[in-house]
């Protein structure tokens, strides 16, 4: 099942010598779950996001799509057995200017262009005015973040217990790290998207680091073992596990299940969202492993291997989109409708923007003593 050696990884631009088809589907189906779910948010009716289509297209875009994202992003460099700290930073910051510069085409030009040909008002579209939309902090944003932190992190030490230890108290210390602010933009707007305390911070990396530090975990014990079926069965049942803590937790603090709550993680969330991860990647060795399956599984395979290229094209395709369909106007057949037109669109034309996963400076040859053990094409919502 495992098969695709000397290839770039989507998001850490590491050289592969194997692939993990679990960790393959599960990272096409995340983007593509994320394709679903924003232009059900940005073209559908309100009225859309609470039929019985769009709340499960909401819940599934939800714990198997940027937590997956993340997760699988730190497996790919818990595996990896070289690594160079400044080529992962480098790498780490390519990625976060990506994201700004995604946030001026999906969002600044279309918007503005919307606005000054009267397509849609800003009272329409408020509060995302040209300044939220430059400053917006999203996936991608948070990936190059966390691949800069786990770069740091391991020329300290190898995954293990204690990354999960971190990731734990970060997940505890978020809604107080939230509330710093200095006063000063000079040192609060580069905390912004470490911090999250803006109302555009979507992901921000406290409490979402906890995810990739987890899967860097994960992705070492993938790299080691013998018997990769069984490791997915013991994470499932670790899932599980956590599923009924999660659930427990929740019960007892109640949170609410909005978009908001969900970006701002509460400590519930992430402990039940953990569980998922773990029972959805078992689920997806189970499926790789029946051949008439996998072999009609090719397409989501692709998207796997340039999910960034993937991630930023469809953003586009929603941003400038609206300006063709109306913003949030859309009824709820006309959007599953516009849901699979632009997944059709999103998968062609992101083969045009793969050259954006890599940074001119780190287009290298093989062998330069940056190898994975095992490959993982991932990385946001």
């Amino acid at each position: 099942m495992d098969a695709g050696a000397g290839e770039l990884n989507a998001v850490t631009g590491l050289v592969g010598r194997e692939r993990v088809r679990a960790f393959d589907l599960a990272a096409g189906l995340a983007v593509f779950f994320m394709i679903l779910v924003h232009i059900l948010w940005h073209w559908g009716s309100p009225e859309t996001w609470t039929t019985p289509i769009g709340e499960a297209i909401s819940y599934a875009a939800g714990p198997t799509a940027a937590p997956v994202f993340v997760f699988l992003m730190g497996a790919s460099l818990g595996a990896a057995r070289q690594a160079r700290a400044s080529t992962l930073v480098t790498r780490g910051l390519w990625l976060l200017f990506l994201g700004y510069v995604l946030n001026v085409l999906r969002g600044v030009i279309p918007g503005s262009l919307g606005t000054a040909l009267g397509v849609v008002t800003p009272e329409q579209i408020a509060p995302y005015t040209p300044w939220w939309l430059a400053t917006t902090v999203d996936l991608h944003h948070v990936v190059g973040l966390s691949l800069v932190t786990i770069a740091l992190l391991r020329t300290r030490s190898q995954p293990n217990a204690w990354w999960l230890v971190l990731g734990g108290v970060l997940v505890l210390a978020a809604p107080w790290l939230r509330t710093i602010v200095f006063g000063t933009p000079l040192l609060d707007a580069p905390l912004t998207p470490i911090l999250g305390s803006a109302p555009n911070v979507y992901y921000a990396l406290v409490p979402w680091l906890v995810y990739p530090l987890a899967g860097a975990v994960f992705g070492r014990a993938i790299a080691r073992t013998t018997d990769r079926t069984r490791l997915f069965r013991r994470g499932a049942a670790v899932g599980i596990g956590l599923l009924l803590v999660g659930g427990a937790l929740i019960r007892l603090t109640h949170p609410g299940f909005d978009v908001y709550t969900y970006w701002r993680q509460p400590p519930a969330f992430p402990v039940a969202i953990m569980g998922v991860i773990l029972v959805w990647l078992a689920l997806c060795d189970a499926i790789t492993r029946f051949d008439a399956i996998d072999r009609r599984l090719t397409v989501v395979y692709g998207w796997s291997d340039r999910v960034i290229a993937m991630y930023f094209t469809h953003w586009v395709l929603v941003g400038w989109g609206a300006g063709l369909v109306g913003f949030r106007a859309l009824g709820l057949w006309q959007v599953v409708a516009a849901m699979a037109a632009a997944a059709v669109l999103t998968s062609y034309l992101s083969r045009l923007a793969v050259k954006l996963e890599t940074s001119p400076w780190l287009r290298r040859a093989p062998g330069d003593g940056t190898e994975v053990a095992v490959e993982v094409d991932v990385a946001a919502a």
